[in-house]
């Protein structure tokens, strides 16, 4: 790589020597036949002069040009040099997420949070790399509602570092991409206050095994919230104050099991909210007037 870009300067370089000299006998040329053929001394030294200078302007940018080469050429190793370390941390990261001990876990995904706030060529791919943790299979321990084991927690923390980025406001913003959460088993989940602009939400198949599930304040107003096929066992599963404004929000095959089903407050002004082929065991509640684009069975 270095040696082709040293003789791509070498090239820059002989191409504006070789114009130089082209100038220069054009200059040359050009005040002959302007001035026609001096018979002074002085008036040739002149013409001679003013060739020079004319060549000079030249030499200066040829300077020019080898700043500028170099310059790209810094500017090109230090993007791959960051690009390097950005590799390696994900490296880092993806060994840490398959540790044995939940804490090295936990750094793991935290690493891979940050990473995908810096790396947004590779965002999503650090996404997936999140999801796809919440998607391995695992049990949690129902004994009590608020004590939760240890992997249970590490799933909490992932799950409030999804959503955190899908709040408005967030530092930096996750709106837009892709979450497939396909088959995840997320307790006493908080989606609250989430955002969904666009891409994908993918709940499908997911179970929601106790506590309470929260997507009170959710917003959609783009893109897709699939439940398909979801299972819904938890003492509440509430919508309270959310606003479906846009995008689609699709319960197809979902069983709502919970002791609770709440939309109170929610506000349905645009898009679709589909839970016409839903297994409603508990009858959901909702708001009395207009509901616009909402489906039930």
């Amino acid at each position: 790589m270095a040696d082709r870009e040293l003789w791509s300067i070498r090239t820059h370089i002989s191409a504006v020597v070789l114009i130089g000299l082209a100038v220069f006998a054009a200059a040359a040329g050009l005040l002959w036949l302007a001035l026609g053929l001096p018979t002074a001394l002085n008036t040739r030294v002149d013409i001679i002069k003013i060739a020079l200078s004319v060549v000079a302007g030249v030499g200066g940018v040829v300077a020019l040009v080898v700043a500028y080469r170099k310059q790209r050429i810094s500017e090109s190793a230090e993007k791959r040099e960051h690009a390097k370390v950005l590799n390696e941390r994900f490296a880092t990261a993806c060994t840490q997420i398959g540790h044995d001990k939940p804490t090295v876990r936990l750094a793991g995904l935290y690493a891979m949070a940050s990473l995908a706030d810096e790396w947004t060529e590779q965002r999503q791919t650090c996404i997936d790399v999140l999801c796809a943790y919440l998607r391995i299979p695992y049990e949690p321990s129902l004994d009590s509602e608020w004590d939760h084991d240890e992997e249970t927690e590490v799933r909490l923390s992932v799950t409030s570092l999804i959503t955190a980025h899908l709040r408005d406001g967030a530092p930096v913003s996750w709106q837009g991409h892709d979450f497939h959460l396909t088959r995840a088993v997320l307790r006493a989940a908080d989606f609250a206050g989430v955002h969904v602009t666009g891409g994908n939400l993918v709940l499908s198949l997911a179970r929601f095994p106790g506590g309470w599930v929260s997507f009170d304040g959710m917003r959609v107003s783009g893109g897709e919230v699939w439940f398909g096929g979801a299972t819904f066992g938890g003492a509440r599963v509430t919508f309270h104050g959310a606003r479906f404004t846009g995008g689609r929000v699709k319960f197809e095959g979902a069983e709502l099991n919970a002791g609770e089903v709440s939309f109170r407050g929610a506000r349905f002004a645009g898009g679709e909210v589909d839970l016409s082929e839903a297994v409603i065991r508990v009858a959901p509640v909702f708001d009395e007037g207009d509901k616009p684009g909402l489906k039930l069975p």
